[in-house]
């Protein structure tokens, strides 16, 4: 099967591009003869969006997401990739429930994906068999420094060393969630009123900050490479663009991108997420991190929960919210505001991740590549609208928002969608 891409726009330059079964077989101005040709009036085409941060749910949680809809969600967003975060019901943190979320994947994932592995500072022999056998299915070992919906907490500063060793010896990436849990139980001894306009306060940027610190000054005796999560104030970006390295990478979401904590004051819960909402000199903070290299990721936080649990009272709430049908069309809508190149962002959401985890033929539109590519109309615009997600979570703090680009295709390993 060959399909033509006719008259895209890819980063700079138009072109055409040629898929032949999952492979990019040709650029360039010429028209290859194909079964199929898309004409693409000069949209723009880039490499699908590979989501590192994602929570699909599944096994015990199919209520709340699964993978099919999953999978949908990032198909409708400009995603053909996505790992999947360990603090499921029941956790990703031995081999029998390792094996268990992998066959969900397996038989009902329409995009390509891997799974990160819990680490707790106690299971690290399940992590060992889980390597043995299933390798090629690992993203990398995640981390909790704190209490988030439901995880378990490294709270012992060895048990965090040993699981940056471990990481080490076996070449894995170590994603950090950074706020201190002991430090979040300082905060929430000292705020009275317990509201989600008191959030940021309850999960103070002190705690993150100081997650922050610990997970890179660790990683630098040991050497591992480290990931950390949703960084979401000023202070850390300055913090890492002093000490980061070539092995301690960046993410950031969105949402601490594009939304303060004053669409609190609209949406209440749809916005509680963890870490919480900043302050705008946060977001503008962030966005610097972009513009300067401080930041290497940008990922979607994916977490669904049912709309009844989250108009419940701030203390029932759960924290998080569904991300994959709004990243790239509200980061490419704002970027340009930002006068962030779409280089730029095809390196923030597909190649870094790509070279970061090691992943094979992905990231960037070349020949000899997979076909995962996302075809946006940069003239048409997209509202956002919650109720109309393909993900089971039909609530967002972005419903109603109105992106001046629409994601048009995504294109999975040659599957037109």
């Amino acid at each position: 099967m060959k399909t033509l891409l006719k008259n895209g726009i890819l980063v700079d330059s138009k072109a055409n591009l040629l898929i032949e079964d999952n492979i990019i077989s040709y650029i360039g101005l010429e028209e290859p003869a194909a079964d199929q040709v898309l004409s693409l009036q000069n949209h723009l085409v880039l490499p699908a969006m590979i989501d590192p941060h994602v929570h699909v749910r599944g096994l015990q949680q199919k209520d709340k997401e699964d993978w099919q809809t999953a999978s949908l969600a990032a198909i409708n967003g400009g995603v053909a990739t996505i790992f999947d975060m360990p603090n499921t019901l029941p956790p990703t943190n031995s081999l029998e429930n390792f094996e268990l979320k992998l066959k969900e994947a397996k038989e009902n994932s329409l995009v390509d994906f891997r799974l990160h592995l819990g680490a707790n500072g106690h299971n690290k022999e399940e992590l060992n068999s889980i390597l043995k056998h299933y390798r090629q299915y690992v993203g990398g070992i995640k981390v909790f420094l704190a209490g988030s919906s439901s995880n378990e907490i490294v709270q012992n500063p060895q048990h965090l060393t040993d699981i940056f060793e471990f990481a080490a010896q076996h070449d894995l990436v170590v994603l950090v969630h950074s706020e201190l849990q002991s430090c979040l139980q300082k905060w929430q001894q000292q705020i009275g009123e317990q509201s989600i306009l008191n959030h940021s306060y309850i999960r103070n940027r002190e705690c993150a900050l100081a997650g922050t610190k610990l997970a890179v000054e660790t990683a630098k005796k040991v050497g591992n490479k480290l990931y950390i999560c949703h960084v979401s104030t000023k202070e850390e970006i300055e913090y890492l663009r002093k000490y980061k390295t070539d092995y301690i990478y960046c993410e950031v979401t969105p949402h601490h991108l594009c939304l303060d904590e004053e669409i609190l004051r609209l949406v209440g819960n749809f916005g509680k997420v963890n870490p919480p909402l900043r302050t705008t000199e946060d977001t503008r903070a962030l966005w610097q991190g972009i513009k300067d290299g401080t930041v290497d990721v940008i990922g979607s936080d994916h977490a669904p929960h049912h709309l009844e649990e989250k108009i419940q009272s701030y203390r029932k709430a759960p924290s998080g919210f569904p991300g994959l049908e709004t990243t790239l069309p509200v980061i490419l809508d704002k970027a340009s505001e930002c006068d962030i190149s779409c280089s730029r962002i095809q390196k923030l959401t597909s190649q870094k991740v790509a070279e970061i985890f090691q992943l094979k033929k992905v990231g960037k539109l070349e020949i000899g590549y997979k076909a995962n590519i996302v075809i946006v109309d940069i003239n048409q615009t997209q509202p956002l609208i919650a109720a109309f997600f393909q993900s089971k979570a039909k609530y967002s703090p972005f419903d109603g928002y109105v992106s001046k680009v629409k994601i048009e295709k995504t294109i999975v390993e040659g599957k037109v969608y």
